[in-house]
């Protein structure tokens, strides 16, 4: 009999296939008690499985490099760094020598780390914890002369099942067999996504029951787009998921017809249509679909999933690749952004009551001088390959902002007097996250370059809401007048200091706010890659006259409700 369930959509798409349940290979941790005498060669063991998971991480980011692309590879490169951190080596060698067992050892050792990331409050960083159990799953597996996965048996169409799916394992798919994938858990920033976005394989996770729920060899369909499962689908739904299936590659084909095209309404407005990116792994995303431009580069990924902070050295390169390879359109580059739900466990930061009110963003970079310096440092040098703009993030006061500029001279000037030459003046603006910089954004625009107003921050800050938080979720209300009165301010502080301003965040691509942000007189939108030409679509078909007396109407409505319904009834989707 069918059945539906709904998980949490993780990529995109409509697969079918047969079930193949994937169980982690069971690895007994060896209970055997080893003499003294032979500690050397559980040493020697543990530092041959070393030595072994080097060249199968080798093999396994040279595979996933040449068939997906460097965000999905450059997982393997932060495996390799772990199996080089002094101080995890250390640990196990430690252990060894007091537990007389390599493979507990192992275990032990990794066991502190994923602790460690599992209470962490930051998806992301919790995310990190499997990484920790694949590479010790891997070292064990090496010193007992066994196998981790077997997905690659797969050899006909199927959708894959499991209650995880390792970064090793995930490295494995093969999107011609592999049709869908469903895990147990997992969240967007898992590598099993990451990499199934990458293979353009439909994926759903939270489903923590569903290994009880199928039979391996049955019927499923996985839909990304809703989040549903069908259970041993009939016919009729098959068919009917199907004609779905074909009518979104249609839509996609359709969609690149406006490569190439101005981003501009139907009375002929442009708008300034950016991308956001992660770093250099998303460049292929920001040129296939035509960005005009990278609108938030999130240093902050440059700095998590690994053990140490980067160089200036590795900052550089990764800048100056994104500059150098977007043909001299603007590109904007957040210096890093943590706190809140960001969190970087190497630098063992005093844990606070509400991260979200404390020491995050700006305020740590300027309590940290040396890691800011750092960044800007790179920065500046990397200047010299494109178009760079500097975006500071959660800029409060007028003061923040006058000392973080400071710095970034004060690095450009170091610079230059190193070369011996005067490099291009650098454009510096901030994310308006916050009411405080809403408020003052008439002041602030005599000092900055341009205003990025980051919506998901300044909605949860003005309706004192965590975004994260379930129990206050109907108050995270993008449409509530005062958050759009607040927008409208930014962007009329910007218009009469002749400063551009932007917007990133969920508003940028939700197909409402952006008309009504176009009505406000908004400059620029920058949002996923993948959303550009079915955005650059929707605003063709948008008369900015019109949506100007709408956001007349907006501001002046009781609700969130009522504001939603002018908007329906002027796009007419009512």
């Amino acid at each position: 009999m069918t059945e539906i369930i709904t998980g949490l959509k993780l990529s995109e798409g409509i697969g079918f296939g047969s079930i193949f349940i994937s169980k982690r290979a069971d690895i007994d941790i060896s209970e055997r008690e080893i003499d003294a005498a032979h500690i050397n060669e559980e040493i020697s063991a543990y530092k041959e499985s070393i030595q072994q998971a080097h060249i199968q991480l080798r093999i396994l980011r040279e595979n996933v490099g040449e068939h997906l692309d460097e965000d999905s590879a450059a997982i393997f490169d932060a495996h390799i760094m772990m199996l080089d951190d002094p101080g995890f080596n250390e640990q196990i060698i430690n252990n060894i020598n007091s537990l007389n067992n390599a493979e507990k050892a192992i275990q032990l050792a990794g066991q502190v780390y994923i602790t460690k990331f599992e209470s962490l409050d930051s998806e992301y960083m919790k995310a990190r914890a499997l990484d920790v159990k694949d590479i010790c799953m891997r070292l064990i597996a090496n010193v007992q002369g066994t196998e981790l996965t077997d997905l690659t048996r797969v050899d006909e169409p199927v959708v894959v099942v499991a209650d995880e799916l390792t970064p090793s394992a995930s490295a494995q798919l093969d999107s011609k067999y592999v049709k869908g994938i469903i895990t147990a858990t997992g969240g967007v920033t898992s590598h099993s996504a990451i990499i199934a976005r990458s293979l353009n394989i439909p994926a759903i996770s939270g489903v923590p029951d569903i290994l009880s729920k199928v039979n391996h060899g049955d019927d499923i369909i996985v839909d990304g787009f809703t989040g549903d499962i069908v259970l041993s689908p009939t016919e009729i739904e098959m068919a009917a998921y199907s004609e779905k299936s074909k009518a979104q590659d249609e839509r996609e084909e359709k969609l690149k017809d406006f490569i190439g095209k101005e981003t501009a309404t139907l009375d002929g407005i442009n708008i300034s249509l950016y991308a956001n990116i992660k770093g250099p792994e998303d460049i292929n995303d920001v040129t296939s679909n035509d960005a005009e431009g990278v609108g938030l580069y999130r240093t902050e990924f440059l700095y998590m999933n690994r053990m140490n902070l980067p160089s200036e050295d590795e900052q550089f390169e990764a800048y100056k690749t994104v500059l150098s390879s977007t043909d001299d359109k603007p590109v904007i580059i957040r210096t890093l952004d943590i706190g809140g739900d960001k969190e970087l466990s190497y630098l063992n930061l005093p844990k606070e009551s509400n991260p979200f009110l404390g020491e995050r963003s700006i305020r740590f970079l300027l309590k940290n001088e040396e890691i800011f310096k750092t960044q800007l440092r790179a920065l500046v040098r990397a200047s010299e390959h494109g178009n760079l703009k500097v975006m500071f993030p959660m800029v409060t006061t007028i003061d923040e902002f006058n000392r973080a500029k400071a710095l970034l001279v004060e690095e450009k000037e170091k610079y230059e007097a190193e070369i011996g030459k005067e490099l291009d003046n650098i454009a510096v603006g901030i994310m308006v996250e916050t009411p405080s910089a809403a408020i003052i954004s008439d002041q602030l625009a005599k000092h900055v370059d341009f205003f990025s107003i980051g919506s998901n921050d300044l909605i949860q800050y003005t309706m004192a809401a965590d975004r994260l938080n379930d129990q206050v979720s109907d108050l995270y209300q993008p449409y509530h007048p005062s958050v759009l009165g607040l927008i409208k301010k930014v962007i009329d502080s910007g218009r009469n200091n002749n400063k551009w301003v932007g917007i990133c965040g969920e508003m940028a691509c939700d197909y409402k706010s952006i008309a009504l942000l176009i009505g406000f007189g908004i400059d620029e939108l920058s949002v996923n890659p993948k959303n550009i030409l079915a955005i650059r679509e929707h605003i063709a078909k948008i008369k900015k006259t019109d949506m100007e007396h709408l956001s007349e109407q907006v501001l002046l409505a009781d609700s969130a409700e009522d504001v939603l319904y002018l908007i329906e009834e002027h796009l007419n989707l009512t």
